[in-house]
């Protein structure tokens, strides 16, 4: 299901039960995710509200369509699918070593960005941060967010509104 999809299905879903805006998405990718194929686990990267970021996600959604609605992860036997806006990287499962919360202090920004030697962070907020390491490294394509350049990535750090789950779904397949 597409995020434009999603999010129709989340505002039909206001309009009958009058739950907020996150509940009913929430509700609709449970959903979704039940009818998917099984063994497809979808996690919705977290977002915050500070100002700060309000400002920075209407940027993105000009510049790139990165509006929260066009976050997200996806987990299946395979791969790791993770998309926010032009940032969009598949991590096969057979590349990760590690797995575990993370504690990086990553300030008020928000949006995909190289921290150093093939480190990359992508999160909406400070919160729920969960590290992936990755031995062989995956390469990023050329794009706005790699500057045009062809990017390693040996380290991928996500903010996730369960990353709990997120953990235990990467762990429970015997990858990690």
């Amino acid at each position: 299901m597409s995020h434009d999809k999603i999010t129709a299905a989340a505002r039909q879903r206001m309009a009958q039960t009058g739950e907020p805006y996150a509940a009913a998405r929430r509700a609709v990718i449970r959903e979704h995710q039940a009818a998917a194929p099984k063994g497809t686990q979808w996690f919705e990267i977290s977002w915050t509200q500070s100002r700060y970021a309000r400002f920075s996600r209407r940027m993105d959604s000009l510049m790139f369509g990165a509006s929260p609605e066009h976050w997200s992860v996806a987990v299946d036997a395979d791969q790791i699918r993770v998309r926010m806006g032009s940032f969009k990287l598949n991590l096969p499962r057979a590349s990760v070593r590690s797995v575990d919360r993370s504690q990086a202090q990553v300030g008020s920004t928000i949006g995909a960005h190289e921290r150093r030697g093939g480190r990359w962070l992508v999160n909406g907020s400070p919160d729920g941060l969960v590290e992936i390491t990755l031995d062989p490294p995956t390469y990023l394509d050329r794009s706005p967010v790699t500057l045009f350049r062809r990017a390693a990535v040996r380290s991928l750090t996500v903010s996730l509104v369960d990353p709990d789950a997120f953990i235990a779904a990467l762990r429970g397949n015997g990858h990690t």
